[in-house]
């Protein structure tokens, strides 16, 4: 098919795997994977019985799955991912992040300059997120099940506990929330 296509497919039975496509794509099965690589388009991916990986993604993204972990490399967008059974690891987003899981930890590292922030949220795990140390953001970080940690220079704000952290990186800006009920937070320095 032409580079250049709007796609929709849909599946009750089996994996879709697309690769360097320009347009929006709308990827359904009930019984499968899905795989994305090198598209330029808004990607819309759901099963109810697989993993989700998306690569080299640029436009917005929505992963949604109940039965596998969703990995995320470089995105130049904003990401909505949702899983009941799994895992989220995201590597390298420009955009907002919207993340939650009943089913496992997230692991996220937002790109350089991103100061977008989002919501990444666990019931299942612990959370790890990496920022550029020189973006404006307002931190909330919470957990009912370990402790709050971070190298970043945060200018704290409200009350200091172990399991709770609110601050501003930069001067603050965009909202950033962290919340898990079953490990321990870290928020890290991008590697400069």
């Amino acid at each position: 098919m032409p580079a250049e296509t709007r796609l929709e497919i849909r599946t009750g039975g089996g994996s879709i795997r697309t690769y360097s496509l320009q347009g929006d794509e709308t990827l359904v099965t009930s019984g499968g994977s899905i795989e994305v690589s090198g598209v330029k388009g808004r990607v819309m991916a759901h099963t109810s019985g697989g993993a989700i990986k998306l690569r080299e993604v640029t436009g917005d993204a929505e992963a949604e799955t109940s039965g596998g972990p969703i990995g995320v490399d470089s995105l130049e967008g904003s990401l909505t991912a949702h899983t009941s059974g799994g895992p989220i690891r995201i590597n390298g987003i420009s955009g907002q992040v919207n993340a939650t899981t009943s089913g496992g930890p997230i692991e996220a590292t937002f790109a350089r300059g991103n100061a977008a922030g989002g919501l990444l949220e666990t019931s299942g795990g612990s959370i790890r997120v990496t920022l550029d140390p020189t973006v404006n953001l307002q931190v909330d970080a919470s957990t009912s099940g370990g402790i709050v940690s971070t190298d970043l220079p945060l200018r704290r704000e409200g009350k200091i506990s172990p399991s709770s952290l609110r601050g501003l990186l930069g001067s603050g800006g965009a909202s950033l929330r962290l919340h898990t009920s079953g490990g321990s937070i870290r928020i890290t320095s991008l590697a400069t």
